[in-house]
């Protein structure tokens, strides 16, 4: 089993795990759930490490399908890059940096759903080590970015209950727990604010 990638227990922190599969989309295996070989400890796929902050069900049980979040990120990075080099030129403001909060943190999310649906594929050994690793560091740093962002932004932006200053993202999996805290703090404003507007 990897050592980098190893999913530890939620209740006592082993790696001596199994993983229980089943049949996935398109007839692939696939994760569904763990169970502790030392303390019996049994969790769900999507559920985290206990952070204070939603696990990937909680968090994107209504965000996009990952190949349409991913079109979504591509046109979006495509504009930002047409509107910056407008703003060069000297043909309209830039971009202020909340204005492309949102991106980073829809690019974070997305990414932490990949890294996490490549580690489950991992244990069904449908992808090797270096593919997880790559989308993992690539999650890690995107988190980073996000919750930087946000700290140079005085937090103005920062909607979950803790702040991006806060202990408990510089432990392990802190950085992409904040991800998902913002994510879902963003979906619940998304949510609300269709719901006044359908009102009106």
């Amino acid at each position: 089993m990897p050592n980098r990638h190893v999913i530890q227990c939620r209740q006592c922190t082993s790696d001596d795990i199994e993983a229980h599969r089943a049949e996935g989309p398109e007839g692939l295996p696939t994760v569904t759930r763990f169970t502790c070989a030392r303390c019996g400890h049994h969790w769900a796929a999507h559920e985290t490490p206990q952070l204070f902050a939603p696990d990937y069900g909680q968090a994107y049980a209504d965000a996009p399908d990952l190949a349409q979040e991913e079109l979504t990120l591509a046109l979006w990075a495509e504009g930002i890059n047409i509107r910056a080099e407008e703003a060069r030129a000297g043909r309209g403001p830039a971009i202020e940096p909340g204005g492309y909060r949102l991106f980073f943190l829809r690019q974070a999310a997305y990414l932490d759903r990949a890294a996490h649906e490549m580690e489950l594929a991992l244990y069904c050994t449908a992808v090797g080590e270096d593919d997880a690793t790559v989308v993992r560091d690539a999650a890690v740093m995107a988190a980073d970015l996000l919750l930087h962002l946000d700290l140079d932004l005085g937090q103005v932006h920062v909607e979950g209950p803790f702040a991006s200053d806060a202990a408990c993202w510089q432990s392990p999996g802190g950085l992409c727990a904040y991800v998902r805290q913002e994510y879902t703090a963003w979906q619940d404003w998304e949510t609300t604010a269709r719901r006044n507007r359908d009102h009106q």
